[in-house]
């Protein structure tokens, strides 16, 4: 694909862009319905899985440093496949950005802007993705590798505010309803890491490919950290985790911290904060289409195209916007979508890859 060479921290801030919006949204909560107290071993468990899950990807894509998932698509089933994934890639970014947008100007509406329609917030927002992406990949990169950093850091002043309301009897019964909760059925909560989806693009964006594996490895302990944290901040200073706003476990911290001792309306620039993450990533949701889509057709400037994958998912928004419980699909989406394509068909498709890579070495001998 052509994409401007990335530093290894802009490369980390990359993957992780959608994880903090993800955070700031409903993750903490979704978490917390499946695992009840038992969420904080749960989900030290799964950062374990993803980091055996993600070595063992690294070492799968070895053989095809320098390429992303569509080129070794490509190498394993021709142009069919190629078009399969790249389809699928593009069908899962529209979607992903979809759901959050869509999410976040909900919550948005509710807590400041009760008398607008949806549509201009929507509107707003993929409109400045569209100027973003005419403007160029290298200021949507260098515009998240900013914001990230400052949106983290936000949680993790969130966090230092409810420290005095830390009360580690809450986290019991540390099992909750049973060890099936955290090891089996909840091992599925893996989708949490859906970052991993740029792992399979992130190698031929490197000004150093070799540096893939410490990248994905640090943007994955990033995640897991701050999950970790959040959730341990949720069960340890609340009573009732079935009582959290829906709205966002984490505006849910704010306003019941001490913050509004020092600050007034502290909120209000939390929110500010978030915003700019989740324009952040929806400029790079409509890059990283524009690119499978001019690698897939051959298109020689894509980027004009932006404006209709913008109306693509303005009208996908709106239209989604009246079906009954919208969020139970977007975390549907959200799970099950990740988990069929990044730890699903991805990884298949690097398993034949390699496969048929020993074979053809095998013939040549």
């Amino acid at each position: 694909m052509d994409y401007s060479k990335l530093g290894n921290f802009e490369a980390i801030c990359l993957m992780v862009v959608i994880f903090v919006n993800h955070i700031v949204l409903d993750l903490p909560q979704m978490i917390l319905n499946n695992s009840g107290t038992a969420s904080i071993l749960n989900t030290i468990y799964i950062l374990i899985l993803v980091l055996i899950f993600v070595v063992l990807i690294l070492k799968l894509l070895k053989n095809f440093i320098g390429l992303d998932i569509i080129d070794i698509s490509e190498y394993v089933g021709g142009k069919p496949l190629k078009i399969l994934i790249g389809t699928l890639c593009i069908l899962y970014l529209i979607f992903e950005t979809v759901f959050l947008t869509r999410m976040f100007s909900h919550n948005l509406l509710l807590v400041y802007f009760p008398s607008y329609p949806i549509s201009f917030i929507l509107f707003l927002f993929l409109f400045i993705g569209v100027v973003a992406n005419i403007i160029g990949k290298k200021s949507i990169i260098k515009t998240n590798t900013i914001i990230v950093p400052i949106a983290l850091f936000s949680i993790l002043f969130t966090f230092i505010f409810v420290a005095d309301m830390l009360k580690i009897e809450r986290s019991l019964p540390i099992f909750a309803d049973g060890l099936d909760k955290i090891f089996l059925t909840g091992a599925s909560n893996i989708f949490a890491f859906n970052g991993l989806f740029f792992l399979f693009f992130i190698s031929p964006m490197l000004n150093k490919k070799e540096d893939t594996s410490k990248v994905t490895l640090w943007s994955v302990l990033i995640c897991g950290i701050f999950l970790i944290l959040s959730i341990t901040i949720l069960i340890f200073a609340f009573s009732d985790i079935a009582s959290i706003s829906r709205l966002s476990p984490i505006y849910f911290i704010i306003i019941n911290s001490r913050l509004s001792a020092f600050l007034e309306r502290p909120e209000a620039i939390f929110i500010f904060i978030w915003t700019l993450a989740l324009m952040s990533f929806i400029n790079i949701g409509i890059m990283f289409i524009l690119s499978i889509l001019k690698k897939l057709t051959n298109i020689k400037e894509p980027k004009y195209l932006g404006i209709s994958v913008a109306t693509i998912i303005f009208v996908l928004a709106m239209v989604l916007n009246g079906l009954f419980n919208f969020e139970a699909i977007a975390n549907a989406f959200y799970k099950y979508g990740t988990l069929f394509l990044i730890f699903g068909i991805f990884t298949l498709v690097l398993i034949f890859a390699n496969v048929k890579k020993k074979h053809s070495m095998k013939l040549k001998k």
